[in-house]
């Protein structure tokens, strides 16, 4: 399956971490997220190839070192650059797409491809929410175009009622490495608490980024808050 990675200017990523990391710190976060999720994907049995879609300067280098394509953005907007992937990928004879974004590094091959592997016959769609069950951390479709993506608030039903309306067989599925997705100064410090080689876990180490964020409340044994 063809995967789909839209990705911001780094300038532009993450912009919600503003409080926690500095302008070249988010972009340089950017970059090791992209990085963690190539070398991911490249190691995934079910994926056919990856193309990145970006107006970002700095991405076909590192696109080429994992022999990812780069389709330059038509207009910027996620919805509108994965739909751009998926007319790309229709013409070129793509059946199916599957979409993932750059910002959650705990995703695992074996996620990755099970997702693949449980997507099934066309028309279909397969989604993936992030913790909260409002956002879409991955979406599979076939054939590519068969819809178009609505990607924002509350995305996920959005996109399961676009998908039910159409007749596809829809499909959603939990995956705990794809549910966790870096958004906000919080989840930084859930994401540090896991011991894996990432260069997004290196970055977030060598800046001491813990050391940044407002201390969690304690409850004490006689149920007061302790900060």
């Amino acid at each position: 399956m063809w995967v789909v990675v839209p990705i911001k200017p780094f300038a532009l990523a993450k912009r919600r971490l503003s409080v926690v990391l500095t302008e070249p710190e988010r972009a340089r976060l950017a970059r090791a997220m992209l990085t963690d999720l190539l070398t991911t994907l490249s190691h995934c049995e079910r994926v056919t190839r990856v193309v990145c879609v970006t107006r970002e300067k700095a991405v076909p280098a590192i696109a080429e070192r994992f022999g990812a394509m780069v389709l330059p953005e038509a207009e910027p907007g996620l919805s509108k650059s994965v739909f751009q992937a998926a007319r790309h990928l229709h013409a070129e004879g793509a059946k199916e797409l599957l979409m993932l974004p750059t910002d959650v590094p705990l995703a695992t091959s074996l996620e990755i491809d099970q997702l693949i592997i449980r997507h099934g016959w066309a028309p279909a769609v397969t989604l993936v929410s992030d913790e909260e069950g409002y956002g879409t951390n991955a979406i599979a479709v076939s054939p590519p175009d068969l819809m178009p993506f609505r990607f924002g608030r509350r995305s996920f039903e959005a996109h399961r009622a676009a998908a039910t309306a159409l007749g596809a067989r829809v499909q959603t599925l939990r995956s705990p490495g794809l549910a966790l997705d870096i958004d906000r100064p919080d989840d930084l410090r859930r994401v540090m608490s896991y011991e894996r080689a990432l260069g997004t876990l290196e970055l977030l180490t060598e800046i001491d980024v813990l050391s940044r964020l407002a201390p969690q409340p304690v409850v004490s044994a006689a149920g007061q808050w302790n900060l």
